[in-house]
C-alpha cells in the first residue's frame, strides 16, 4: 500500500500539470513599439483599464538611464502601449479574465487600493512578457506562468 499512495500522488500531479498546461492562455498585443535605444531597459511599468473601452493596455517606460556611460549621451525615456484584447472585466467580482479562443475565462488581475487610488495587480499565474529585440517591443499576457510571483518578464 505505501508504494501505491506515491503512485496515486505522482499521476495526480501530472494530470494537474497537463490541466493547467492545456487552460494556458496567450494574448499577444497587436501593438508594437520602439525604444529610442536599443540598449533600454524597463524603468516602469503598469496596466491601465479604459472602462469606455471595456480595454486592458500594458504601459511600458524603457529608459537609457542605466546604460549612460558619457555626458555625450543624454536620458532618453520612451512610454508606449500595448493594448491587451480578449481581457474583460468584472467589476461586482473586482476581477479581470483572459478569454480564450474557446470561450473559456482565466483569472489574470484585480484592482488593488495603494496611497491615492487604485492599481492593477496581477495575479498569481499571470505574467506580463516584454520582449525587445534591437529596440523593436512586443508584448504578450500569459497565463499558467509557473512560478506565481514572477509578472513582468523583460526579454532581450
Amino acid at each position: 500500500m505505501k508504494i501505491l499512495n506515491p503512485f496515486i500522488a505522482t499521476l495526480a500531479a501530472i494530470a494537474l500539470t497537463c490541466q493547467a498546461r492545456a487552460s494556458q492562455v496567450i494574448i499577444t498585443s497587436p501593438d508594437q513599439g520602439q525604444t529610442h535605444d536599443a540598449l533600454s531597459s524597463i524603468e516602469s511599468r503598469g496596466l491601465h483599464w479604459n472602462a469606455r473601452h471595456q480595454r486592458l493596455t500594458a504601459v511600458i517606460t524603457y529608459s537609457n538611464k542605466a546604460y549612460e556611460q558619457s555626458e555625450d549621451v543624454d536620458r532618453h525615456d520612451d512610454t508606449l502601449a500595448f493594448a491587451l484584447p480578449g481581457v474583460r472585466y468584472d467589476e461586482v467580482n473586482n476581477v479581470f479574465y483572459a478569454i480564450s479562443k474557446g470561450g473559456r475565462s482565466t483569472p489574470v488581475a484585480t484592482f488593488k487600493s495603494v496611497l491615492f487610488g487604485k492599481e492593477i495587480q496581477l495575479l498569481p499565474g499571470a505574467a506580463i512578457y516584454a520582449q525587445q529585440n534591437h529596440g523593436n517591443v512586443s508584448v504578450k499576457l500569459v497565463t499558467g506562468e509557473p512560478d506565481p510571483n514572477r509578472h513582468w518578464i523583460d526579454i532581450h
